[in-house]
């Protein structure tokens, strides 16, 4: 790899990952399981992922590429002991160096060296952060498996994962706080929009994905009027008679997320619940400071 030139990345984006539960393919039905659930859940693990990019550059030939690292993990959130990390310095989550180029890019090799470290070449996305997502994507993905053997209701943050079938009390269920609402028709809207603390659409959205089905819905997290607040579950079914335990448990999410989040002004409340956000906090103590790697990439390039 040849480059040309290269620059700090001094801001990190949020993980980009497009609504794919919006489809002009998908119905929606009047969900037969819903209810106004008295009693929520007791406990929630809940999986997300971190990245942190540190140099951006261009090759020779006019490549962009981006190096990254990305970790996964969970923690669980219990009604009587509050949330606490699966992982610690003892047992840490995986985190992985990449450096990321769009699918198109032509050189051969899986490693770039750096000094005494190694970043692992990832080119499946249209471009360099796409790339370096689908990897963080794929590392969220191992863990949600692991954590599915554990016996508790899995919560990913992101879309729901076609790979891992709901099963009843244990989902998994993907958790979208970046709601695309502005396709919705008039009508959805406005049922969305009168929704109130603690409730939740009385539809569901379903979508055909080869065997499964992408099955979904709304939930309203703050007392406020309007789509402030509005965040979505979903999961992938393999059998109808799964549908209306899903509903169900829709119904119980519906109770319980509000509890975890607050109406404050602090930055990504009130969709970005409590769980999440400490569990984010966690995950950036287990990757390289970037400063410090910004620095030792530039070194080594530049020597």
């Amino acid at each position: 790899m040849k480059i040309a030139k290269m620059e700090p990345v001094l801001e990190e984006l949020e993980e980009r990952y497009e609504d794919p539960s919006f489809s002009q393919s998908y119905e929606v039905f009047p969900d037969r399981a819903y209810e106004n659930a008295k009693k929520g859940l007791d406990s929630i693990i809940f999986v997300d992922g971190k990245r942190r990019s540190f140099v951006r550059l261009m090759t020779t030939n006019g490549y962009v590429g981006v190096f990254s690292e990305v970790s996964a993990a969970a923690v669980l959130w219990s009604r009587k002991m509050g949330t606490k990390p699966l992982f610690s310095p003892r047992v840490p989550p995986k985190v992985v160096k990449v450096v990321g180029f769009s699918r198109d890019y032509p050189e051969e090799g899986e490693e770039e060296k750096v000094a005494d470290l190694t970043f692992k070449v990832v080119k499946t996305g249209r471009d360099a952060m796409e790339s370096v997502d689908n990897e963080l994507k794929a590392l969220e993905a191992e863990v949600v498996r692991e954590r599915l053997r554990d016996g508790v209701l899995v919560v990913r943050d992101g879309p729901a994962i076609p790979d891992h079938v709901f099963e009843p009390g244990v989902g998994p269920i993907g958790l979208i706080k970046n709601v695309m609402l502005f396709g919705l028709p008039r009508d959805q809207l406005e049922e969305l929009s009168r929704l109130r603390k603690g409730e939740r659409w009385d539809k569901i959205y379903c979508e055909r994905k080869g065997k499964l089905k992408r099955v979904g819905t709304y939930l309203k997290l703050i007392d406020e009027e309007g789509l402030r607040g509005i965040v979505k579950v979903e999961s992938f079914v393999d059998e109808d008679w799964k549908i209306e335990e899903l509903s169900k448990l829709f119904n119980e999410l519906a109770v319980t997320l509000p509890s975890l989040t607050a109406d404050l002004p602090i930055p990504r409340l009130p969709e970005d619940i409590f769980p999440i956000q400490f569990l984010e906090q966690q995950l950036s103590h287990f990757l390289t400071d970037r400063n410090y790697m910004i620095t030792k990439i530039l070194a080594f390039h530049r020597r």
